[in-house]
């Protein structure tokens, strides 16, 4: 929810395929997101190959608006952002930590 909100916000659907599938028959899966709410969901019922704990799982036509749209909900960081291009990966941004989270805490005196 904090890091792609358009799911469960709008019901916005995207693709999810294995990153590594693994040899086997699809069988029905729900793909979601590690926030404990009950919207936190990315997909009901979708084929996927066999998968075990550790693997990848890719989401897809996510678009531009899942980092403009990200927020720090339930005190977790964003996601790093990653850049696709010319056979390359590009860190656009890291990620944030629990400490750089704590950082931007600021208790400055303010004049009223």
């Amino acid at each position: 929810m904090n890091d792609l909100l358009r799911p469960a916000l709008y019901r916005a659907r995207h693709r999810i395929v294995a990153v590594r599938a693994r040899a086997g028959t699809p069988e029905p899966a729900t793909v979601v997101g590690p926030v404990c709410e009950s919207a936190d969901v990315f997909a009901e019922d979708i084929e996927l190959p066999p998968l075990e704990a550790g693997d990848l799982v890719a989401i897809l036509d996510a678009g531009a608006y899942g980092a403009a749209m990200a927020s720090n909900y339930n005190g977790r960081g964003r996601l790093a952002e990653l850049v696709a291009g010319g056979g390359h990966l590009t860190r656009a941004r890291a990620g944030e930590t629990a400490a750089d989270l704590a950082l931007r805490t600021r208790s400055d005196a303010l004049e009223i």
